[in-house]
């Protein structure tokens, strides 16, 4: 567990001390039946009060502060720019923030919401850090900005699972807000066909505004898979695996993703897009390629590749030769 893993989770669970678990189990449930079942939209009523956010906060943020920061770190290995200034699109109670301070410690942060039981409660997990949350809907956030605003007025803007909050002529109007503003945009969403569906959308639409994919695509052409994900490990607290009826100490967070920026890039050769297959003597590579196709490629451990392919994880970079 890293020492950003390690401090959320001490300070959701100086959060929890003291609240019945039975009432955050009931909450738990509902919420996450509707993320899996992802049954939200622009008029979801969210987070009703404070113990909405916790269960969502002990349930969620840790797993969304896993993928949100996996996709920064894309960012920052293939994106030739740094990073000052930071605004975190529906951010509820701050996993963007905590990622991107575990990336670039002096990053400035402000984070849009709407919800007060999440702004509330993610200022109580911040342990005095200095991040700014301002109460606002993104459905106005959205509408056509103030064409005498200067453009790219922002480092960085993420969208961390919120593109299934919106409708889709909402989701345009974000995207095209969003890209008037930052010189670069991390967009995050579930690793399902929908989110990917979502977040191809997104991608094809920030092109055509002139930005150019940094990661996880090493190309500007068509997808060539039908489902794109990646997956985050990250550790359960008890009171994780407790509320969730869980038996191992960690679990998976898929998610689909695109790093999209104004700036020079460093874009990978090709991408490890599924869990590498390691039967005996080989090593089996799923891999999107700077030529925009899927291709698998088998390691034999007689290549001189076959030290490099075994170290190898989903959603790694591949540059090796074989």
């Amino acid at each position: 567990m890293s020492s950003v893993d390690t401090r959320l989770h001490a300070a959701l669970a100086r959060a929890v001390d003291g609240v019945p678990h039975h009432e955050l189990r009931r909450r738990v449930d509902a919420l996450s039946h509707r993320y899996r079942t992802e049954q939200v939209d622009d008029t979801a009523p969210g987070m009703r009060d404070h113990l909405d956010a916790l269960a969502y906060a002990v349930i969620r943020m840790p797993a969304t502060f896993r993928a949100l920061y996996a996709a920064l770190s894309a960012a920052e290995r293939h994106v030739d720019a740094s990073f000052t200034t930071h605004l975190d699109l529906g951010g509820g109670t701050g996993a963007a923030a905590w990622a991107a301070a575990s990336l670039w410690p002096h990053i400035t942060t402000e984070i849009i919401e709407r919800q007060p039981a999440a702004i509330s409660l993610g200022q109580q997990l911040a342990e005095g850090n200095s991040w700014r949350w301002t109460t606002e809907d993104l459905r106005r956030w959205s509408k056509p900005r103030d064409p005498s605003a200067p453009a790219g007025s922002v480092d960085l803007i993420t969208i961390g699972y919120v593109l299934n909050e919106l409708t889709d002529s909402l989701r345009r109007a974000l995207i095209q807000a969003a890209g008037r503003f930052a010189t670069t945009i991390v967009l995050v969403e579930p690793g399902t066909p929908h989110g990917h569906r979502r977040t191809l959308d997104a991608r094809e639409q920030l092109i055509d505004h002139g930005f150019t994919i940094a990661a996880p695509c090493p190309h500007q052409g068509e997808c060539p898979t039908d489902w794109c994900h990646f997956a985050a490990r990250l550790p359960r607290t008890e009171l994780h695996r407790v509320l969730k009826d869980g038996t191992r100490n960690y679990e998976e967070e898929r998610f689909s993703y695109v790093v999209a920026t104004l700036h020079p890039v460093r874009p990978a050769p090709a991408r490890v897009i599924r869990r590498p297959g390691r039967p005996k003597g080989r090593v089996v590579l799923e891999l999107c390629t700077s030529a925009g196709a899927a291709q698998q490629l088998i390691v034999p451990k007689s290549d001189d590749a076959y030290r490099a392919a075994r170290g190898t994880n989903w959603g790694d970079a591949w540059s090796q030769s074989s």
